[in-house]
């Protein structure tokens, strides 16, 4: 199969740490330190007229640029085979055309190279270092048992079978080596993996466990503000309800949506600041009266601003907003239009209905007919239009969260 760049070194999605070592780049700077190699083998036997010799360097360096040629339409595993069985026939050429000055040499020249050709091959050449050995074995044998006599004295014909085993065996034991180490590395990454994971779901845990305690006490710090002000009860439940209800109408985000459903209930905290006497006052409120009754929106968002929370962040910008009107004449800032958070907006809309449905200290509940009149009145006006449409067409929905939280 033709060398292609792996899975995780293309796919983007896996990120650079999933990528994988290239495994053909050992065998080719093996192929370059070899091809060096024997260009100075083979000048250096030019130089002194052996040719023999150059030619058997001749037809190596051909092999060995084949080999490149193999790696790169059949992959670096097919190469390596080629590679070992020209080099066969090429080391066993030197029993027969060599001479006992130059064959150690060129055996010194070859072997480092080659042992790290051979240290870094897969299992599955193993079987190509045991044919070669049995070949040079088998060469050596004819002359041992002499069928047919080589010039080389044994001395020389053994130091060369020596460093022959010896490099199969230390390549062998390396390979052993290897996979051990691989494995050892894998079981380590298979621990750290896991070690990761577990910190991150206790990480979520806590998340999840932090989220859920905020969002209690924000519940509980709105229902107190509630019931210091006699309001009916579950009054913010419901108010967090619609809320969420339109928002979702509205085709807002899921988390934006969850934001503005957890930081709703306390849109009236800046209540907590104002005296019973104007708070629960039963008739009209004096002039002086409303001015600081409407101070619980600055108070309220003075009170949650500090916080760097998100939730606590987008409570703040209700409690200052969900008395601003769309057409600019509500309060504190008197803002208009799109310039109100889309918080502040769908909030107004939710306090507004909550508050005309239930019976208050200075007022009784309005009926459902009233109520579509005041928004359909106020469309434009108080409420933001896009808003009050999606309001007043599912009004049945908002009846029925109402008579369900109520």
């Amino acid at each position: 199969m033709p060398n292609t760049p792996s899975t995780a070194a293309t796919d983007p999605s896996r990120g650079p740490s999933m990528a994988q070592p290239d495994p053909g780049l050992p065998f080719r700077r093996f192929l370059l330190v070899n091809v060096a190699l024997l260009l100075i083998s083979l000048v250096a036997n030019l130089a002194i007229e052996r040719p023999a010799f150059s030619l058997v360097h001749a037809l190596m360096l051909a092999a060995v640029a084949t080999s490149w040629a193999v790696a790169s339409r059949w992959g670096w595993r097919v190469a390596k085979r080629w590679y070992l069985a020209a080099l066969m026939p090429y080391m066993i050429s030197f029993a027969f055309i060599g001479q006992l000055e130059s064959f150690d040499i060129l055996w010194m020249l070859l072997f480092p190279p080659i042992a790290a050709f051979l240290v870094e091959r897969p299992r599955s050449l193993i079987l190509w270092d045991a044919s070669f050995l049995a070949l040079v074995a088998g060469v050596y044998s004819l002359h041992w048992v002499g069928l047919y006599p080589l010039m080389y004295t044994d001395i020389a014909l053994g130091a060369q079978w020596t460093a022959l085993f010896f490099l199969a065996v230390i390549s062998w034991f390396m390979q052993g080596y290897k996979a051990q180490l691989a494995d050892v590395q894998r079981a380590f990454r298979q621990q750290l993996e896991q070690q990761v994971d577990d910190g991150l779901k206790q990480i979520r845990g806590l998340n999840q466990e932090l989220e859920s305690t905020q969002t209690d006490l924000v519940r509980l710090l709105g229902e107190l503000c509630e019931a210091r002000s006699e309001e009916t009860g579950n009054h913010v439940a419901r108010v967090a309800a619609y809320a969420r209800h339109l928002a979702t109408l509205a085709g807002l985000p899921e988390h934006h949506v969850t934001s503005i459903h957890q930081a709703a209930p306390l849109h009236d905290v800046g209540k907590i600041a104002i005296p019973d006497r104007i708070l629960n006052k039963p008739g009209r409120l004096t002039d002086e009266e409303f001015r600081e009754m409407q101070s619980h929106t600055h108070l309220g968002h003075g009170i949650l601003k500090a916080s760097g929370r998100p939730l606590l962040q987008a409570a703040a910008t209700i409690a200052h907003e969900h008395h601003e009107r769309w057409d600019g004449n509500g309060y504190p800032r008197g803002l208009s239009g799109e310039a109100i958070s889309i918080e502040g907006r769908v909030v107004a809309i939710a306090d507004v209905f909550d508050a005309l449905s239930f019976a208050r200290a200075y007022k009784p509940a309005w009926e459902d007919g009233a109520i579509r009149e005041l928004f359909t009145t106020e469309r434009g006006r108080q409420f933001d239009p896009a808003l009050t449409d999606l309001f007043l067409g599912r009004y049945e929905e908002f009846v029925a969260l109402r008579e369900r939280s109520g």
